[in-house]
């Protein structure tokens, strides 16, 4: 998976490294941003080809990411809230601000690991084939 770019912005310092670590075991290339505001003007700065981000961060928070990402890139990575908020509460402003995915906390990262390898491999599969 060397060379698939995933950006955590977790305001959990803990648990942002702890996920960054389990997903660098797993061979992603990952880099993390402990707030919103960092987060956007990483995820702007190095395009990654996944973001797993926070709902409640300080700065602008989750949702707020997910739509300035949207709509400022033109291919955007695969976005993935991860958030302790009841998942009712959740999934439907998720899904609006632009998510593709939704994670309770806390978050396998195995089952994290999985989702992330099959983008990998669909990304892989069409520039081979393209």
């Amino acid at each position: 998976m060397t060379g698939f770019q995933v950006l955590v912005v977790e305001d959990n310092r803990d648990g942002a490294d702890s996920l960054a670590q389990c997903l660098r075991f797993y061979g992603f290339d990952v880099r993390v941003e402990y707030n919103g505001t960092d987060g956007l003007a990483a995820a702007l700065d190095t395009l990654p080809d996944a973001i797993l981000c926070d709902i409640n961060l300080p700065g602008l928070n989750g949702f707020e990411v997910a739509k300035r990402v949207r709509a400022s890139v033109p291919e955007p990575p695969v976005l993935i809230a991860i958030s302790a908020r009841n998942e009712r509460d959740l999934v439907g402003p998720a899904g609006e601000a632009g998510f593709d995915h939704y994670f309770r906390k806390p978050a396998d990262p195995a089952e994290i690991g999985g989702l992330l390898a099959d983008y990998a491999v669909e990304r892989m599969t069409s520039h081979i084939c393209a």
